[in-house]
């Protein structure tokens, strides 16, 4: 257990849950434990993590605690492990983004496979208001939406609406707020019910593709479709045996 995150396990759900005061900020201690936890039980039979918080944000922010450049690059280090954690593990992470979203918690939300946001959210970065050039972000943040997308937001500091958010693709879709803990719950059922072979190799070849050319990528899916079909095969030999 580590304060202000609660971790639980739900059948195949690996379920985070942050409450950490009004804003929700991480500290570096919260940060290490989800990463521990997402890694772990991806060899543990989960198949899905559902991060979501309690009160009136999702998260705006995390702890600013070091000094020395050697302590910040560290903090930076941990902030890269979240979004390569998420991006990476071989389970289907599922943000339910319920209040506000800021620096690092749009960063949970754009890292998330799926992403289900409340009506009325924001989702802004506040870096640049602190003198700040937000690099984590931009690493990922221009591989997501178009150039003078990212600039502006990172540059103005200027909040968008989940509607925004979901047309340039950090969210997947956007309910009304009393309808959002039905809609994660939909969602989860909905996957669960797909072969679940299907579903792990689906993301990691998302992972897999990541860097690679159009051409690169359909020789790499050859080998993974071929590999697929034998899969399936054996799974409904299981089932009908």
């Amino acid at each position: 257990m580590v304060e202000g995150l609660l971790i639980e396990r739900e059948d195949h759900t690996l379920v985070v849950t942050v409450d950490r005061g009004e804003e929700n900020l991480f500290s570096g201690e919260m940060i290490t434990a989800l990463c521990d936890a997402v890694d772990g039980a991806g060899s543990d039979g989960a198949r899905f993590v559902r991060i979501r918080a309690r009160g009136p944000v999702f998260c705006v922010g995390r702890d600013r605690a070091a000094k020395t450049p050697l302590a910040l690059r560290d903090e930076a280090a941990r902030i890269v492990r979240v979004s390569e954690t998420l991006r990476t593990t071989p389970l289907t992470v599922i943000a339910e983004v319920q209040g506000d979203a800021a620096g690092f918690g749009v960063g949970i939300v754009a890292a998330a496979d799926i992403a289900v946001a409340a009506e009325g959210v924001r989702l802004w970065f506040p870096e640049i208001l602190g003198g700040l050039a937000p690099s984590v972000v931009i690493s990922w943040l221009a591989k997501t939406v178009p150039y003078k997308v990212a600039y502006d937001m990172v540059t103005s500091g200027d909040p968008i609406d989940p509607r925004e958010a979901q047309r340039l693709g950090l969210v997947t879709d956007v309910v009304p707020a009393e309808e959002l803990e039905a809609a994660v719950d939909e969602r989860l059922k909905g996957l669960a019910d797909m072969s679940p072979g299907a579903i792990r190799e689906i993301k990691e070849f998302f992972v897999r593709i990541r860097g690679l050319d159009p051409g690169n990528s359909s020789i790499a899916a050859v080998e993974t479709l071929a590999l697929s079909a034998v899969r399936n095969k054996a799974e409904k030999e299981q089932a009908s045996a």
